[in-house]
């Protein structure tokens, strides 16, 4: 049997795990589901950092651009939470990106809860995001969110689950 990759990269500096009913709070408070790989890890393991934290992105170039995780947002404990990044992300991303951790430089990385890429991952960097915008209804008063997909400039793909990006994650260049 193969180990998992939790078992050959754990992670370090959590918090204390997660539970159901956290979980459940933040689903009913922001009207979304997370992926339920990624609810396993923050119910085995809340915030923190893997040994390996590297994540090579192939550009449609074929250039390979490493993007390295310093933390992931833990829920309920602890400095950096899931519920902070939320709350201070909610206006400025698509509302079906959930950001799940960070790059040092202050990069995000989120998971789609959006039907069309549920689960999938994507890395946004600050320096070129633009996020896509409402549409705004005069006469009804009413703006209409970006549609499914429009992320906004800025916004990479890297993995098509959690478990993937997990999977995905190797030690980077040493600098």
């Amino acid at each position: 049997m193969t180990p998992s990759p939790l078992e050959t990269n754990p992670f370090v500096g959590t918090e204390q795990p997660a539970t159901p009913a956290d979980l459940e709070a933040i689903e009913q408070q922001y009207g979304f589901t997370l992926p339920e790989d990624y609810k396993a890890h923050l119910l085995r393991y809340n915030g923190g950092w893997p040994k390996r934290r590297t994540f090579v992105e192939v550009q449609p170039d074929g250039e390979q651009v490493e993007r390295d995780i310093s933390d992931f947002y833990s829920v309920g404990h602890g400095t950096g939470t899931l519920e902070e990044s939320l709350e201070d992300l909610y206006d400025q991303l698509h509302p079906d990106l959930v950001p799940f951790g960070s790059e040092a430089g202050g990069d995000q990385f989120v998971l789609s809860v959006g039907p069309q890429d549920y689960g999938s991952v994507y890395y946004i960097g600050h320096e070129f995001y633009k996020a896509p915008e409402y549409e705004y209804d005069e006469e009804t008063d009413e703006s209409t969110p970006p549609a499914p997909l429009d992320y906004g400039t800025g916004v990479h793909f890297l993995a098509p689950s959690f478990t993937a990006f997990l999977d995905g994650l190797v030690e980077g260049t040493p600098v």
